[in-house]
């Protein structure tokens, strides 16, 4: 009995630790939540003081001509830059993982290679760039530089390396060609780590301030994350009101979490198929 007090303990103390962390982690998200409910005025004030509380910055926000042009371009950016990431990332992965080809560690080298590069220093030749192809002020300026991501590249590279040898051994003596091997074994199997891969790509997509910020200039063309500085008044930023609109931005990106979760922590806690 001793021993099993003593290793409950630890077991104890772990999960109480868990907790209090979640807890302070959401912190900010609840100050974000109440302080949208404050008057301009009252922002600043303690998290607990006692202030008036009014539905009037939701209001304001629901009530931009807009808002939800901001909020439909987002959802189709994000939509239409999945759904290509994932047409472009999932072949490609199988390549690496499954196939021999000239170059393979070369070409390998060099994408992990970019990876040492920060987009900030490729802002100015992308503008560049997109300027004479004619694509700036427009949601593809967001889309065709995300469709390669190599992390996602990683992800379901290192998961497809994962998948054992005997599947491919078997349905290659059955005849079936390298394109019926990825559609019919390693997709059907890569659930999690596909899941996984929506996921960040839509958190990551959906919270991108800076890239539509330098790169689309009609306002209504903008994406709902750069666009909430618009909530300003003539004194400067009214931070209940810009609180208000991030409170309500990230809603979907709540809702693909509780939807995803269990497969988000199958994809993150293994790297694919044990035994």
């Amino acid at each position: 009995m001793g021993k099993q007090l003593k290793q409950k303990e630890p077991l104890n103390a772990f999960a109480i630790v868990m907790w209090v962390l979640g807890v302070l982690s959401l912190f900010p998200f609840i100050m974000m939540v109440v302080i949208s409910f404050r008057a301009s005025g009252d922002a600043y004030k303690p998290i607990f003081a006692p202030v008036s509380m009014t539905l009037k910055n939701y209001k304001t926000v629901l009530g931009n001509d807009n808002f939800f042009n901001w909020y439909s371009n987002t959802i189709v950016t994000v939509c239409v830059t999945i759904i290509l990431r994932l047409a472009v990332t999932i072949p490609a992965s199988f390549a690496f993982s499954r196939m021999q080809f000239k170059g393979r560690t070369i070409i390998w080298a060099i994408l992990i290679a970019t990876m040492m590069v920060p987009g900030e220093t490729t802002m100015v030749p992308r503008y560049l760039y997109f300027k004479q192809i004619h694509l700036l002020d427009s949601i593809w300026v967001i889309i065709l530089p995300e469709v390669s991501e190599v992390f996602y590249l990683m992800l379901l590279t290192e998961f497809f390396s994962s998948v054992p040898e005997d599947f491919l051994e078997a349905a290659r003596i059955d005849g079936a060609s390298n394109l019926r091997i990825m559609l019919q074994i390693f997709i059907p199997l890569s659930g999690a780590s596909i899941a996984t891969a929506v996921l960040f790509s839509f958190i990551n997509i959906w919270n991108n301030f800076i890239d539509p910020y330098l790169f689309i200039n009609t306002i209504s063309k903008q994406l709902i994350t750069p666009a909430l500085k618009f909530f300003q008044e003539r004194g400067g930023a009214n931070i209940p009101m810009q609180l208000a609109g991030a409170s309500m931005a990230i809603v979907p990106v709540i809702i693909l979490f509780i939807v995803t979760q269990k497969y988000f922590v199958a994809g993150v806690s293994s790297s694919g198929i044990k035994g």
